[in-house]
């Protein structure tokens, strides 16, 4: 499964590392990274306030976050609360609920702060932005992936979920597939297919200016051990281009030629070049409902990950609460601070409905100092 189930967030379960696969049990530097972390408290305080007042967007999870031509950013989101807040800051029993959302940030571009929330349907019946074609929402959905522009298009990786029975847990993947999105206005103009794969596509994006290529991290989701792989299309094409998969070494056409390159990551993560490395940032899924948000550091972007760090422990889990999906997001933080989400969710439904604050992504700042290293 990913990341939630139809009303809550699915618990990421874990299992043990696998020895072929490099994972957190390998050796750390001989320079031991300082770690200090902070909640942002700006965009805790925007966000926060939006949710508690605007009558529309009050509480989501997956959070990615991507730079549009303007300056501004969109917020990918998938399952989302709709609708009013209580004065006691619970949520109606009868909000609407959304399988996928976007927010739309403006705050870079007229200093404004302005938060504006895209869904399908009306204001007044909001319905997902993205709906499988001809499906029906409560046995089919999407959740968002990351995504990426192009020219004039906002591009969102999809990937598709199926219910299975009448569990919260009973749904599993049944595909991959690309939401375009034009970026004056973020109207949906397409849903593009990939071929098919076991593999959840979309847990990061990483444009490479140099080579001409966007590559996809992906998870190969076991529900007990998952494990990252990497795929790439030439850029400008996501929805279009011919996909190449990272197989051993070498490139293939074939979606199963696939091989794992890393193994105890969420099914939502992020990678980028941060301090000179290629740097992956995820919720520990080495150890059962972790609190810890952990980095791994690569010469090359397709692996070996090692040097593993903790950078974080989220202070929100315990009992029914549990924390998922960590994320940077490097547009927002800068050479040495790295902007970080993470999704909080509670086991017992009634707990989101009762606190509107507890079903919303939280951030945090995050400052790595290497010893030796010049800032």
């Amino acid at each position: 499964m990913t990341n939630r189930p139809t009303t809550v967030a699915a618990i990421v379960l874990t299992g043990l590392a696998v020895a072929a696969v490099p994972t957190a049990a390998q050796a750390a530097t001989a320079c031991e990274p300082q770690v200090s972390a902070s909640v942002n408290e700006e965009l805790t305080e925007r966000f926060g306030t939006y949710g508690d007042t605007a009558g529309r967007w009050t509480g989501a999870d997956s959070a990615y976050s991507v730079p549009l031509p303007d300056g501004s950013t969109a917020w990918l989101y998938s399952d989302t609360f709709m609708g009013e807040v209580n004065d006691d800051l619970s949520r109606p029993i009868d909000s609407p609920f959304l399988h996928n959302s976007i927010i739309v940030d403006a705050s870079a571009v007229d200093d404004s702060g302005d938060l504006t929330t895209v869904t399908g349907g009306t204001e007044a019946a909001p319905e997902s932005l993205v709906k499988v074609p001809g499906g029906d929402e409560h046995q089919n959905w999407y959740w968002f992936g990351d995504g990426t522009v192009e020219g004039d298009t906002l591009q969102v990786m999809l990937l598709e979920f199926v219910k299975t029975g009448t569990g919260v847990f009973d749904f599993a993947f049944a595909g991959n597939a690309v939401a375009s999105f034009d970026t004056d206005d973020m109207s949906l103009t397409a849903i593009t297919d990939l071929p098919e794969s076991t593999v959840n596509w979309g847990s990061a994006i990483y444009e490479d200016p140099q080579d001409g290529h966007t590559y996809v991290f992906g998870v190969e989701d076991n529900q007990a051990q998952k494990f990252a792989h990497l795929a790439r299309v030439p850029s400008g094409s996501l929805a279009s281009g011919p996909w190449e998969y990272y197989a051993d070494g070498a490139w293939s056409a074939d979606p199963d030629a696939s091989t794992r390159i890393l193994e105890g990551v969420s099914n939502e993560f992020s990678v980028q070049r941060y301090q000179g490395r290629f740097t992956l940032v995820t919720g520990d899924a080495t150890e059962p409902l972790s609190a810890k948000i952990v980095m791994y550091r690569s010469d090359d972007l397709a692996g070996p990950y090692t040097d593993k760090t903790v950078l974080y422990e989220t202070p929100e889990t315990g009992g029914n609460v549990f924390t998922y999906n960590a994320k940077a997001h490097p547009h927002l933080g800068d050479g040495d601070t790295l902007l970080i989400t993470y999704n909080v969710n509670s086991f017992v439904g009634d707990d989101l409905y009762a606190d509107a604050h507890l079903y919303r992504p939280r951030y945090i700042d995050v400052d790595v100092r290497i010893p030796g290293r010049r800032r």
